[in-house]
Formats: C-alpha cells, sequence, structure tokens
C-alpha cells in the first residue's frame, strides 16, 4: 500500500505535465510522380499520382493523404500506393525502371488550439527507383530503392521530427497494391508553461515528503 501512493501522485503530476500536449497531432500530404522510364517505357503524372508503362506491363503509383497522427509518439507512414497490372503473357516478360519523387507534406498542429507549438508546414521531397523484372501475367518481381539521404530530423512548430524512407510493401501482380513507406518519431521542444513547471514540482515535492514522513515515523 505503501508504494502505490507514491506512484499515483506520480501519475497525477506526469498527466498534469503532458495533458493537453496528448493532443497535439499531425497530418501529412504525398505527391508521386514519375521522372523517367528505362527501356523505352512511357510515362504520365496526373493529380491523383502517376503510371508508367512498358509492353503490357503498366505501374500505378497513388497519392496518399492521412490525418491525426499523434504527438509525441513513433509511427509507420504510407508514402504513396504501388501497383502493378500486366496482360504480358509468358514466356513473355517486361522488365524497366521507374524514377520517381515523391513530394511530401507534413503539417503539425495543436488540435483545438490546446497543444504545445504551433501550426506549421515543412515540404520534404524523396527521390527513388522502382525496378520491374520479368513481368507477366505468370510471375514478375518488384523491387524499390530510396536515393539517400534516406533520413533526418528537423523542428517544426516546436515538434522534433525525426523520420527515415525505410520500408517497402510489394504489391501483388494484378492483385492487391502495395506501398512506399517510412517511419516518423515525433517529440516535444517546446518549453511548458510555467504553470506546468509548478503542478510538476507540486507532484515530485509531494512524492518526496512521503518518502520523508516514512523514514522518520519509526523515530
Amino acid at each position: 500500500m505503501s508504494m502505490k501512493r507514491p506512484l499515483f501522485l506520480m501519475a497525477v503530476a506526469v498527466s498534469l505535465f503532458v495533458g493537453d500536449s496528448a493532443r497535439a497531432s499531425y497530418n501529412y500530404t504525398t505527391s508521386l510522380s514519375i521522372l523517367s522510364v528505362t527501356n523505352g517505357g512511357t510515362f504520365v503524372n496526373g493529380t491523383t499520382g502517376a503510371q508508367a508503362s512498358l509492353g503490357g506491363t503498366t505501374l500505378f503509383l497513388e497519392n496518399v493523404a492521412r490525418a491525426g497522427l499523434f504527438v509525441p509518439g513513433g509511427n509507420t507512414v504510407n508514402i504513396g500506393d504501388v501497383g502493378v497490372s500486366t496482360s504480358t503473357l509468358a514466356p513473355n516478360s517486361n522488365t524497366f525502371t521507374v524514377n520517381y519523387q515523391d513530394v511530401f507534406v507534413l503539417t503539425n498542429f495543436p488540435a483545438g488550439g490546446t497543444g504545445p507549438g504551433t501550426n506549421a508546414t515543412q515540404t520534404l521531397t524523396v527521390t527513388g527507383r522502382l525496378i520491374l523484372a520479368g513481368v507477366n501475367t505468370g510471375d514478375g518481381t518488384v523491387f524499390n530503392f530510396y536515393n539517400p539521404p534516406t533520413s533526418g530530423s528537423f523542428v517544426l512548430g516546436g515538434v522534433t521530427y525525426v523520420g527515415s524512407a525505410d520500408n517497402f510493401g510489394n504489391p501483388t501482380i494484378n492483385g492487391a497494391p502495395g506501398n512506399l513507406g517510412g517511419t516518423i518519431f515525433t517529440n516535444f521542444t517546446a518549453i511548458p508553461e510555467p504553470a506546468s513547471f509548478v503542478m510538476l514540482g507540486l507532484g515530485v515535492g509531494g512524492i518526496g515528503l512521503l518518502g520523508f514522513r516514512k523514514a522518520r515515523a519509526p523515530a
């Protein structure tokens, strides 16, 4: 019983410290475009994404948007959907490389105006290449390689963002799409209001007093 009360007071102190800040969040949108295609392939860029074709095979890149990702925390993020369709029959196949860029627009904001920091937007650009190898209706492989730099950090609206383009979900040919992906970790860099420090100090001070009283009790 003697341990539960200090832990309870510590939990109260921490909750007072992060109460409003826990509601801060960020949104992001992506805009994919194709820069070039090898082996004589063609491509078209549009408002919702892009596509590249060679022979009977087409690669689709689709923009994505996500909202309500909480700060602080870590998230695996989808930065673009990738699909592949083909009508090429074996033993024929299509092999080509698609060089692309993904413009990632991230917006930080304190939900309801109560969180720390300010509304702010940062634009980042990720580039890479998708390699389609030996694609036909019965076979084929899709590889993705991000161009360096693939990671970085910045401060936006009182929040530190650490991100990396570090994963890829393979699409199923003539089936479910895959995705370009990464991870984003966030934490606050804004200095809490003085009232928050006072309440945190009261909570920790209360815990210290309990420990002192317990140590002196036997006397």
